[in-house]
């Protein structure tokens, strides 16, 4: 469920992140990017906003999927792992190197953008400024380096301008898979620095584009090191900022996340941990494109109905199982054959490149997974489960032992014939969510997929997101909209 870019500025692929959330994938193209400026001898520092440390107190307790504390009884790990305690936030976010990748002024964006056919955004406004960068985060109570994307609009003066996070939707699950590594990977920062924003696009852990390996797989559709990594990226960027650094346009206070698929996952449970784990962090608007919020859901979905979702929640039960210690037997979830030994066969293949493809010779939701764990998802037996239901109800956003301490006004938008995270189950998910104290606005892209809904949706997240900015309530908190031709809104 993943892809490559594979043109430059190739947008539908970009912002959606999902030409190949279909399982299939092409290598990367090659472009030209400016000779990268090394920097490493410029210190940074850090950012004016002193990072505060993670003893917030909640009313929340420990149940009993979860091992290891915060120090406040705060949910961390849980599903077998090994207790751990997150690490104080003092350094986190550090920037360890950075270089310059790309400068365009805005005349040559606006023509790159015609010349691939997207022109729904209209002229660029500004041209921009991209570095890739390394920093710290931590993993399961240590510290990890990972990767990411930095952007600036070119402006005569710098000023502060909004920071968007974007977080990328699948493109694999190891280092050879990052944005970063991929030469025309810089496409959505460059576009949104164009567009005015300042922009950190993080690779998420197991995902090091450079520099060192980070020799693991990344944990893919698991909250925690998803949502840390992702936070931790917004402080890198603030730190780069104040290194004194000559930046042609500085981050504001005022954040707004931004994500596709898999990215939309990273923002939904960044914005959930953000008060817990950086709450020095204004953040003032969530956009979550075709994001599964409800993995066990999806899960019983893909377990059923034979189709894109299948193997997709299949590797999230395998990047759960690793995430967590590697604890138990894959072949209790996942098929050992015939015909195919999926509970080996897929680890593998994660590990070994940038897409899977499910073998031709399946043909059944009952040759990927184990009947019994068919019948124990469709049943919701938590018992039955043990683990394996650990992992996916961490990964469900309704039934996350998370506090939701803030509310932030959130997006939602889907296709209507998406069929790689379903739109039933996840339309289905959003008034409990709303009921949980969400504020959320929907929409739904008539006769749309998973990739083409996100780039009809564009123009209008860009308006929604500057509303936000401009501090105008949500229009329609909570309605749950019929399918709508999402170009015309």
């Amino acid at each position: 469920m993943v892809y490559r870019n594979v043109t430059p500025l190739v947008v539908a692929c970009a912002l959606a992140a999902g030409c190949g959330d279909d399982l299939n994938t092409t290598d990367s193209a090659t472009g030209t990017e400016t000779d990268p400026t090394s920097t490493t001898d410029t210190p940074a520092t850090t950012t004016d906003v002193t990072p505060t440390t993670t003893e917030t107190t909640t009313d929340s307790t420990t149940s009993d999927t979860s091992t290891g504390t915060t120090g406040d009884e705060f949910p961390v790990g849980g599903c077998g792992a090994p207790p751990f305690e997150w690490l104080p936030s003092d350094g986190m976010g550090e920037i360890i190197d950075f270089e310059q990748v790309i400068e365009l002024d805005a005349p040559t964006i606006t023509d790159l953008l015609e010349q691939n056919g997207f022109t729904a955004l209209g002229e660029a406004d500004f041209g921009a400024r991209v570095y890739k960068i390394r920093y710290v985060t931590q993993d399961r109570g240590e510290k990890h380096e990972t990767t990411g994307f930095v952007s600036f609009p070119l402006l005569d003066a710098p000023e502060e301008r909004p920071v968007v996070v974007w977080a990328h939707g699948t493109s694999g699950f190891t280092d050879a898979c990052a944005p970063t590594k991929d030469p025309m990977g810089f496409q959505v920062p460059l576009i949104l620095a164009a567009k005015g924003f300042v922009s950190v696009a993080p690779d998420y852990i197991g995902m090091n584009g450079w520099g060192p390996a980070s020799n693991r797989l990344h944990p893919y559709i698991v909250p925690e090191p998803t949502a840390i990594a992702t936070l931790d990226s917004i402080r890198a960027l603030y730190q780069l900022a104040a290194a004194n650094m000559d930046l042609p346009s500085l981050p504001g206070d005022d954040v707004v996340l931004f994500g596709a698929s898999e990215g939309g996952f990273a923002t939904l449970w960044a914005d959930r941990y953000a008060p817990h784990y950086a709450p020095e962090l204004n953040i003032v608007a969530n956009v979550a494109a075709v994001p599964p919020t409800d993995a066990v859901g999806l899960t019983e979905h893909g377990a059923t109905v034979f189709g894109p979702t299948t193997g997709a929640l299949a590797a999230a039960v395998v990047g759960g199982w690793d995430w967590t210690g590697r604890q138990g037997d894959l072949s209790e979830v996942l098929s050992p054959g015939p015909p195919i030994d999926v509970a080996t066969t897929l680890p593998m293949l994660m590990e070994g490149g940038c897409t899977f493809d499910l073998p031709p010779e399946i043909t059944g939701t009952n040759q990927v997974y184990t009947q019994s764990f068919i019948d124990a998802v469709v049943d919701r037996d938590w018992e039955a489960l043990g683990d394996w239901g650990c992992f996916l109800r961490q990964a469900t956003l309704g039934e996350s032992e998370v506090p939701l301490l803030k509310i932030t006004p959130t997006l939602i938008q889907q296709g209507e014939v998406d069929d790689l995270v379903y739109t039933p189950v996840v339309k289905a998910d959003l008034p409990r969510l709303c009921d949980q104290g969400y504020q959320l606005e929907h929409i739904d892209c008539a006769g749309a997929g998973h990739g083409d809904s996100v780039l009809q949706a564009v123009p209008y997240i860009l308006q929604w997101v500057t509303a936000r900015l401009d501090g105008e309530p949500l229009a329609e908190p909570c309605v749950i909209h019929e399918p709508t031709d999402c170009a015309a809104l």
